[in-house]
């Protein structure tokens, strides 16, 4: 196959040039507008997937409320050795997580003012807030002395590997 060189376009004079700027201008438009219809594209295919997933989200939500719902009646029984459960095309389970909270009659503005007078700075954000994730080290005595108690939280979650979605109804029917 013959190997072609591009002749590069030469500009003589200004008329050449104005021209050139001209249908410059025009490709500009040209691919402003194949852009814009793309764009109008792209959002007419997200308004339609939206509202083809709208009814499958709702389902997803009520069952996950289900589920939700059947754990924590069952959950000392089904969690009793472990805070996880496998039901095949996923697991639910409760995650414990730990976040500081005030006490009763104790203030943001109180605790900070303890902050301060015990020198535990640490606590302190630059904004003048409580650094909570930077107490969860402290001990509960400590946490204390300023307002602040130590809250333990359950978090139930549902987490489905995506090797294990199902493709169709009859597959979902086989798994019950």
């Amino acid at each position: 196959m013959a190997r072609l060189k591009p002749t590069p376009i030469v500009i003589a004079d200004k008329r050449e040039a104005t021209v050139a700027v001209a249908e410059i201008a025009a490709l500009d438009r040209q691919m402003a507008a194949i852009e814009c219809d793309m764009q109008a594209e792209i959002d007419a295919a997200k308004a339609r997937a939206r509202q083809r997933a709208n009814s499958i989200a709702a389902r997803r939500a009520e069952l996950a409320n289900g589920v939700a719902v059947w754990a924590k009646l069952y959950k000392a029984e089904l969690f009793r050795s472990a805070k996880t459960l496998d039901l095949g095309h996923g697991k639910i389970g409760f995650r414990a997580s730990t976040a500081i909270t005030q006490e009763r009659g104790v203030t943001v503005e109180m605790s900070l003012a303890r902050c301060h007078e015990l020198g535990l700075t640490d606590g302190i954000r630059l904004k003048e807030e409580l650094n909570k994730e930077r107490m969860l080290a402290w001990p509960d005595e400590r946490l204390s002395l300023v307002g602040c108690k130590r809250q333990q939280r359950d978090t139930f979650f549902i987490d489905i590997p995506q090797e294990s979605i199902p493709t169709d109804d009859e597959t979902v029917a086989q798994a019950v």
